[in-house]
Parts: structure tokens; C-alpha cells; sequence
């Protein structure tokens, strides 16, 4: 019999870290674990309903949110951290449809936004996490990340970041399985959720493959839950189906 999830039982694992609590899914996934009666701490680059101040393309920001956390944990360990920020389009960033319309500037933030501050975050916070007891580590990816299943094009810097952080959760594993043996990572691909990150993009998808954020919060919640308290790493659509790397 598969083990219960206990990931989400607020007296075995309190602590959880909410990252991109300004944005759409980020912000249902703090409300939805704060119904369940658990201790959430949240972090945004807006940060008027946040607890903490990120800016993921600030090397001292991410290492300021990670102390901050530290002295608010006050010795307690970090159970959960759910990974939701993520940068599309901005003023000067535009998806590609062509290889001629890459801009370096552009490409870094993205690639500084959706993988490189994450990774780095999670170097700041691993310390946090206990090494003796289950723990999880869960960040939105996308399946326009997968290289396999990549046969549209496009979308140059998005894809690359998104496989990119893809990789870096591979790597993670591998490290997280001599220093944290009981610590389980989930990469999410939330299918396309209505918010302001893919308003320009909905046009085209049917009603019902249009998320609102509590739906896509609800649907990250069971995949986490339903892939038990096991070790490792997984990479699961909203709807619990591997996704091809």
C-alpha cells in the first residue's frame, strides 16, 4: 500500500515557503495551504501582500529572503518550498517566433528569472531543510520546456529557460539524494492558467484546458500529494501524466 502524503499534515510539516505569492497560481497555492492550517511563509518581487521582498534577478535579494526566513523559522526547519514565479513577456521581452528576433538582454532575464534565481534560491534555502526528515521542493515548469516534446518552435528564450531549470532540478536530485535523502522534488507543468503571464497567449484554447489559478493551485497540491512522500525527482502535468523531458 502506497504511503500516505504527510507533506501537507500541519503537525509533522508546518513550515512552507510560497515563492511568486504575488502572481496567479502562486497566490491560490498560499491560501489554499494557509485553509490547510499551515504555517506559510511568501515571498514576491511585489511584495505589498507578501511576507518577504524577492527579486530573483538580485543575487542579494535572494540571499537577504533566505536569512530573513531563517530568523522567522527561528531554528524550526523549512518543510516545503513551492517555486511559482516565472517571467513571459515584460516591457522588452517578447516571446520569439524567430531565431532573428533573440535579444541577449532579454534572453538573460528570462533565463535569470525562471532558472538561474531559482537555482540559486534553493542553494540559499537548502540549509533550512532538514536532512532527517521528509521535505519537498516543487517549482511550475512548462511543457514547452520539455525538449522532446518540442515540435512548434518558437519561444527561444522561454523554452530554454524552462529546460534549463528542468535540468537544474536534475542535478538537484542527484545532490539532494546524498545530502537530503528524504527529500522529494516535483517539476509542475500547470497546463495554460488564466493569468496576466499567459493573457496574450489564451486566444485559441478551448473553455475547458483554461485554468483559473484556484484550479491550477488545487491541481499542484494533488500532483504533489498524490506522488506520496517518496524521494526523487518527478516532472507531472496538471492532470498527474509524466511529461517527456
Amino acid at each position: 500500500m502506497e504511503q500516505p502524503c504527510s507533506f501537507f499534515d500541519a503537525a509533522q510539516c508546518p513550515n512552507h515557503l510560497v515563492i511568486g505569492s504575488s502572481g496567479g497560481i502562486g497566490g491560490a497555492l498560499s491560501r489554499a495551504l494557509k485553509q490547510r492550517g499551515l504555517r506559510v511563509f511568501t515571498a514576491a518581487r511585489q511584495a505589498l501582500d507578501s511576507d518577504l521582498h524577492l527579486d530573483l534577478e538580485d543575487d542579494d535579494s535572494v540571499s537577504r529572503v533566505a536569512v530573513a526566513l531563517a530568523e522567522r523559522l527561528q531554528g524550526d526547519p523549512l518543510h516545503s518550498v513551492f517555486i511559482c514565479s516565472g517571467l513571459l513577456h515584460a516591457d522588452g521581452v517578447r516571446p520569439e517566433r524567430r531565431i532573428e528576433s533573440l535579444n541577449s538582454a532579454a534572453f538573460e532575464r528570462v533565463m535569470r528569472v525562471n532558472a538561474l534565481g531559482p537555482l540559486r534560491l534553493i542553494a540559499q534555502l537548502k540549509a533550512l531543510l532538514p536532512r532527517d526528515q521528509i521535505s519537498q521542493i516543487s517549482a511550475v515548469s512548462a511543457r514547452v520546456g520539455s525538449i522532446t516534446d518540442n515540435r512548434l518552435g518558437g519561444w527561444y528564450s522561454y523554452r530554454c529557460s524552462k529546460a534549463a531549470l528542468n535540468m537544474g532540478f536534475k542535478t538537484l536530485a542527484v545532490e539532494m539524494r546524498r545530502t537530503h535523502p528524504q527529500c522529494a522534488l516535483t517539476l509542475f507543468h500547470p497546463g495554460t492558467t488564466d493569468t496576466p503571464l499567459s493573457a496574450p497567449f489564451q486566444r485559441g484554447v478551448p473553455l475547458d484546458k483554461l485554468f483559473t489559478p484556484e484550479r491550477a493551485a488545487r491541481q499542484f497540491l494533488d500532483v504533489v500529494s498524490a506522488r506520496g512522500t517518496h524521494a526523487g525527482l518527478q516532472f507531472l502535468a496538471w492532470d498527474g501524466q509524466a511529461v517527456d523531458w
